[in-house]
This record gives C-alpha cells, structure tokens and sequence, in this order.
C-alpha cells in the first residue's frame, strides 16, 4: 500500500522526470553539427557538392538531427577547422586517406585518377613504378597515392602549384609531374604547352566521401548520413543532383 507521503511525492518526481526527458529531446534536436564543404576545381561541381549536402542536411532535420552548411574555400583551412574539431563533417575527403584524421562514410563518388605529365622526349609514363630513379614534382598538401609517395626510389619534389612544377619540367630541373587529367590539361592550355607535353594512363582512382571524427558523437552522425545517402540514392536525389557534372558517381 502506497503511503500519504510517497503519493505526494509522486508528482513531484514525474515532474522531474519529465523535464529532465523535455531538456534531453530539446538539447539532441536543437544541436546542430557543422558540415564544411571545400572547393573543387570545377565550380559547377562544386556548386553540385553545396546541393547534395543541404539535401542531406534537409533530411536528418525532418528526423531531429540539425545541421549548419559551410563553404570553404581553401582546403588548408577547412582541413584545419576539422583538425581542431570546430567543425563535425568534411567533404568531399577521399577514402584511406592516411595523412587525414577521422574516419569516412560510405562512399560517394570516385575519383579523377592521376595521370604523369612529361616532356615529348621523356615517356609517356603509365604508373608511378615507371618512374623510379626519376625527378617528379609534386603539389604540397596533396593527397598522392602510396605507390608514388611510399617508393623511395621515386624523387619526389613537392612544389607550391601546378604551374611551378609545369615550368620546372619545361626547364629540365624535374623528369615529370602528376596531376589529375583535366586539372593539367587546363593548366598546359592556359600556359600554351598542349603541343610539348604528353602523358599516360590514368591511375590510382579513389573513393570520396564524409569525413568525420573518430569519437561516439562522430560514429553516430556517420551512422545518419550513411542513411540519408541510402535514402537519397534510392529516390533518385542522387543522380539528379548530379547529372550533367563532372562528378564520377558510385553504382
């Protein structure tokens, strides 16, 4: 039998209970996550990565999960954002990416694969093991694969740009670049080397995806945005948003 004293002491638990469950549900709704998106060298692409990801923003807010769209435009300082973890999602991050913290979501798209830029009299170079013994120039900062960067017998020279490395090659000072096909092609066009230069079969494509933070709070939004890309997939969001860009898509 319940006392006179436990009955009125009642309401006053439930009250607790229940304000306590209001300020957790209110707190896990109002909480936004931050999502950087960086640049592309393509702006329509990435225009078509700012659309995906507020799509994907727009579904977890219809199941309680508030997220803040940013661009940035400089990889340097959104890596950096993410490294002091002022900020909870980045993309596009390419998968496997050892010098990256965190860890990725399900993929998204692939790749542009690298390509070797050499002189007419050097090559053309088919993969990074073709180039052992050679001076290649690399961009600082850039993700390369491991057959290239690992290979202690590639002499890798890192530069600060493309063209810095296009007009060392031109000089003789470097045997060869790497860069993604089209990235180089723009490049010699704009510097009016189209007829000097060659290259070989494209290489080391990867996988792009949502970076996010190794902690419980990074698995569990990892978690969400594997399913809202499921979902957006299946409703045909996904191609739509895409079609037309340069983006390689996953099937």
């Amino acid at each position: 039998m319940i006392s006179r004293q436990n009955m009125l002491s009642m309401p006053r638990q439930v009250g607790f209970l229940l304000l306590f469950l209001m300020s957790t549900l209110t707190l896990a709704e109002s909480l936004p996550c931050r999502v950087v998106v960086g640049p592309t060298s393509d702006p329509e692409l990435t225009d078509a990565n700012l659309e995906w990801t507020e799509h994907i923003v727009e579904y977890l807010s219809t199941r309680g999960t508030r997220c803040k769209v940013i661009f940035v435009n400089a990889w340097a300082r959104a890596n950096l954002m993410f490294s002091d973890q002022r900020i909870d999602v980045l993309f596009p991050e390419i998968v496997g990416d050892p010098t990256q913290p965190g860890t990725t979501g399900r993929p998204v798209a692939l790749t542009y694969g690298f390509v070797v830029f050499s002189r007419l009299n050097n090559g053309p170079f088919d993969s990074p093991s073709e180039l052992r013994g050679l001076r290649v120039g690399t961009i600082r900062g850039r993700f390369y694969p491991a057959s290239l960067v690992d290979d202690p017998r590639i002499r890798v020279e890192p530069a600060n740009s493309l063209e810095q490395n296009l007009n060392k090659l031109m000089h003789g000072r470097i045997d060869a670049t790497v860069e993604y096909l089209a990235d180089g092609l723009r490049q010699l066009e704009a510097m009016n080397l189209l007829n000097r230069v060659h290259y070989g079969e494209e290489f080391a494509i990867e996988e792009l995806a949502y970076r996010f933070h190794s902690t419980p709070e990074g698995e569990q939004l990892k978690a969400l945005f594997d399913q809202a890309i499921q979902a957006l997939i299946e409703d045909g969001t996904y191609s739509a948003t895409f079609g037309g860009t340069t983006q390689r898509l996953i099937h």
